[in-house]
């Protein structure tokens, strides 16, 4: 009868083992892969921010742009820089400029050029903001499939939603600088100026998705196991042992 008990029992601890091993390497796989994906949003931001497509505006015939000296037809704007394609006069060739965008508060400035300028600075610290988080959140990454205890996995998801934040805001204010422009400047976006999403405004939106599902991930992955079943989940339990700070 003992013999027939310490038989279950034993099969009993190994399926208990396997499993916890299977739910061991799950995990590790998935932060793998979420810090390939990563790796991979980083450089697919990265190229986008060096790039005006982000919102093509189409503008009215014999619109004349002072701030460029050129009849624009058609405008391309990013992050960074803007570039316009116009011609000097009605009758010259057309030519292509790129340049920064205006950040800086002349005295002459009205109040809705002050408000524009503000939003362009608010949009570059965001996602220069952005940029070092996702590093941060990276980096995190890689000490949590080394580290088993499920704070620092906890920590990397909370990293991540702040980059993910901080993109969120990037986006909404480029949004919200073409609606201003819109309703407070016409020498900037005169009527009938019509404006449409780019590839990179899509990206971005697609990295947003992903380190949002990321934190996801990690705060899965961070999931308390009590228990020790093998040499892997023994570490992770040991790990995961309460701190007593003892009474202060």
């Amino acid at each position: 009868m003992n013999n027939r008990q310490g038989k279950n029992s034993m099969i009993t601890t190994v399926t208990t083992v396997s499993a916890a091993t299977a739910v061991v390497q799950r995990n590790l796989q998935i932060m793998r892969i979420i810090l390939a994906l990563t790796v991979l949003s980083f450089i697919t931001f990265s190229i986008a921010l060096t790039s005006s497509y982000w919102v093509i505006v189409t503008y009215p015939t014999g619109f004349y742009s002072i701030q460029h000296n050129l009849y624009i037809v058609r405008a391309t704007y990013g992050v960074i820089w803007e570039c316009v394609l116009g011609q000097r006069t009605k009758v010259s060739m057309y030519e292509n400029r790129c340049d920064y965008h205006q950040n800086q508060v002349y005295n002459a400035s009205s109040s809705a050029e002050r408000t524009l300028v503000g939003m362009v600075r608010t949009m570059l610290s965001f996602s220069a903001i952005h940029i070092l988080l996702v590093i941060i959140a990276f980096i995190c990454g890689l000490y949590s499939i080394r580290e088993y205890r499920y704070t620092y996995k906890r920590l990397t998801g909370m990293i991540y939603i702040l980059a993910a934040a901080s993109l969120l805001v990037c986006i909404e204010v480029l949004s919200t600088i073409f609606r201003h422009a819109s309703e407070q400047l016409p020498e900037v976006y005169p009527r009938d100026s019509k404006h449409s999403f780019a590839v990179c405004y899509v990206l971005a939106w697609v990295v947003f998705i992903q380190l949002l599902g990321s934190s996801f991930a990690f705060f899965f992955c961070s999931k308390k196991r009590k228990g020790t079943f093998d040499e892997a989940t023994e570490e992770e339990a040991l790990a995961n042992l309460p701190v007593d700070l003892g009474r202060l």
